[in-house]
C-alpha cells in the first residue's frame, strides 16, 4: 500500500502540469495534463460505444496516456518556431520526425517506469502494456486495436481544444493542430467525427443525417464538458486554498483510483465503475461544484470556520439535503445527455444516479473513492498551509469507507502524512480530544 500512494502522489503532479503547447502560445491558465487526460478518457468511452471494442480497456489507455510526462514533462511531438508570432507547425522530413519521435518514446518510456517502479509486477506490466499499446504506432509502426484508436481521440480532444482557445479561424491557430491530426487520423469514425467538427466550425459538409446527428451530439457534448476544466473545486476555493484542483483534474483522479484499487476489489464490474467516476460530477457542468452538507456564510473568514468541525445534523435534515441537491443534479445530467442516443443516455443517467443513491456494490466503492481522492487532495494542501482545517474529511472518511483496500490506503495516509510517533497526538488535535 505504501507504494501505491507514492505511485498517487506523482499521478498528483499532472494536475498542476500545464500542456506545453498552450504555454508556448501564451494561453493564461491552460489545461493541465491530467484535464486534457479527462475528457480524452470521456470522448473514448463515447465514441467506443460505436464500435466493437473493449471500452473499459480503452478507458483505462486514455488514463494513462500521459503519466509518462510526470518526470520527462510535457514534451511536444516536435519543436515549434517559439519566437514566430504565427507559431507555424514545423515541417520536417520523414526521417527528422522519426529520430525526434524516437527521442521523445525513450525520454518518456525511461519516465513512466520510473514511476512504476513503485508497483507491483502485475500493476507495473498492465499499465506499462496499455502505454506501450497506445504509443507503438508511432515508434514501430504497427496498429494496435485500441491504442491506435484512442491516439486518434486524443488528438481530436486536442484540437477541439484550440478551437476552444483561439476561436475557428485558421490564420490564427487553426492550421497547426488541424495539420497535426490530419496526419493520423484514419480511423472511419474518427474521420467522420472530424468532418463533423469541420461542418460545425467551418460550415462544410459532413456525412449521412443518422451518423452525423449522433456524432454532432457528441460533440456538443464535449464541449460542454470543457467547463469542467475550468472550474475549480468549491470545497478548495471556500477554504481559501490557492490554485485549487478543478472538477476535470477531481475526475482524472478518481477514474484512476478506481482503477487501481478496484483491481484488489472483488465482486465488482470494474469498467461499469470506471465509466461511473468518470460521470459522477457530470451534473456540475450546469448546478456548479456543489458542497454538500455545508450551507455556507458569505465572508470568507466565516466560510473557513464552518469547515473546522464536521457539521451534525440529523438524519431527516441529511435527508431534506440531499433530496434538493439531487433533483437539481438530476435535471442538470438529464438535460447535458438529452441530446445523446438514448441507450447511451440511459447509460450515463443510470451510472450518475446509482452513485448518487449508493445503489449497487461498484457505487458503494466509487463513493469511497471519491472521498479518498478529496482527502488525499487534502492532505497535499494541508503541506502548504498547516492551518487548513481537514479534520472533517477524516471523519467523512471513517463514516464512510468499509473497503478493506480503502481503509488500507487510509491507514498508510496516515503514516505518511502524520509521523509515526505523532499520529496520536495529530488526531487527538484533529478531533479536538485531550
Amino acid at each position: 500500500m505504501k507504494n501505491l500512494l507514492k505511485f498517487f502522489l506523482e499521478v498528483e503532479k499532472l494536475k498542476e502540469m500545464p500542456r506545453t503547447g498552450w504555454v508556448l502560445r501564451n494561453i493564461k491558465n491552460p489545461e493541465t495534463v491530467a484535464e486534457h487526460a479527462f475528457r480524452v478518457a470521456i470522448l473514448v468511452w463515447l465514441l467506443s460505444e460505436k464500435k466493437n471494442l473493449n471500452i473499459g480497456r480503452t478507458i483505462k489507455i486514455a488514463l494513462v496516456h500521459d503519466c509518462c510526462k510526470i518526470y520527462s514533462g510535457d514534451l511536444p511531438h516536435f519543436l515549434y518556431h517559439v519566437h514566430s508570432p504565427k507559431m507555424r507547425w514545423v515541417r520536417l522530413s520523414q526521417q527528422e520526425k522519426e529520430k525526434r519521435g524516437r527521442k521523445k518514446f525513450e525520454l518518456e518510456r525511461k519516465s513512466l517506469l520510473k514511476l512504476l517502479k513503485f508497483l507491483n509486477p502485475r500493476l507495473k506490466k498492465e499499465i506499462f502494456s496499455y502505454w506501450l499499446t497506445y504509443e507503438r504506432r508511432a515508434i514501430e509502426k504497427r496498429t494496435i486495436r485500441g491504442g491506435n484508436f484512442v491516439e486518434q481521440v486524443h488528438r481530436i480532444e486536442t484540437l477541439i481544444q484550440s478551437i476552444e482557445y483561439f476561436g475557428a479561424n485558421e490564420k490564427k491557430a487553426g492550421t497547426t493542430w488541424w495539420e497535426f491530426t490530419e496526419e493520423i487520423v484514419d480511423d472511419p469514425l474518427v474521420l467522420d467525427f472530424l468532418k463533423v467538427i469541420q461542418k460545425k466550425f467551418y460550415g462544410k459538409e459532413a456525412i449521412s443525417d443518422k451518423d452525423e446527428k449522433e456524432l454532432e451530439n457528441i460533440l456538443d457534448f464535449i464541449l460542454k464538458i470543457n467547463k469542467l476544466k475550468k472550474m475549480p473545486r468549491s470545497i478548495w476555493v471556500s477554504m481559501g486554498v490557492k490554485n485549487p484542483e478543478t472538477v476535470g483534474g477531481h475526475i482524472f483522479t478518481t477514474a484512476l483510483m478506481t482503477w487501481v484499487l478496484g483491481l484488489e476489489r472483488k465482486g465488482i464490474d470494474l469498467e461499469k465503475s470506471l465509466k461511473m467516476a468518470l460521470c459522477h460530477e457530470m451534473p456540475s457542468v450546469y448546478t456548479g461544484d456543489l458542497i454538500t452538507p455545508f450551507i455556507l456564510p458569505k465572508g470568507e473568514k466565516e466560510k473557513r470556520k464552518v469547515f473546522e468541525k464536521w457539521p451534525r445534523l440529523a438524519k431527516k435534515e441529511k435527508k431534506k439535503i440531499f433530496f434538493e441537491d439531487y433533483q437539481r443534479e438530476r435535471k442538470a445530467i438529464e438535460r447535458l445527455t438529452q441530446k445523446l442516443e438514448p441507450t447511451l443516455k440511459k447509460e450515463i443517467v443510470g451510472l450518475w444516479d446509482e452513485y448518487k443513491k449508493n445503489l449497487t456494490p461498484e457505487a458503494l466503492f466509487v463513493n469511497q473513492i471519491n472521498v479518498l481522492a478529496v482527502l488525499l487532495e487534502a492532505l497535499l494542501y494541508q503541506r502548504k498551509d498547516k492551518n487548513l482545517p481537514i479534520g472533517w474529511i477524516w471523519e467523512w472518511a471513517f463514516e464512510k469507507c468499509e473497503c478493506p483496500t480503502i481503509l488500507k490506503f487510509l491507514e498508510e495516509l496516515k503514516e505518511k502524512f502524520y509521523k509515526k510517533s505523532l499520529i496520536k497526538k495529530a488526531f487527538f488535535k484533529i478531533f479536538g480530544i485531550k
